[in-house]
């Protein structure tokens, strides 16, 4: 079997495995963070911890970020008419 054939055959399924594995690998990552984060301070400290982490990165960190973007797209980008 030559390679086209088998990157025909197989190469879809290689690819949809590794995908699989990254998001794995990322929902992985975080559940284990929250696992310790509630162990290590207890229920009530621990979910307490991860909500205010939780609604400081849907709004503060976005807004920075947005503004740092913004920031960026005006130096690096700028869409003055060319002389």
């Amino acid at each position: 079997m030559d390679f086209d054939l088998f990157m025909e055959r197989y190469g879809y399924k290689i690819l949809l495995g590794l995908f699989g594995l990254v998001i794995l690998t990322i929902i992985g990552v975080l559940a284990l963070s929250v696992y310790t984060a509630l162990r290590f301070y207890g229920l009530f400290a621990g979910g307490l911890l991860l909500l205010l982490g939780a609604v400081y990165a849907f709004t503060v960190k976005r807004r920075v970020l947005d503004a740092q973007a913004q920031a960026h797209a005006k130096y690096f980008y700028d869409d003055r008419p060319k002389r």
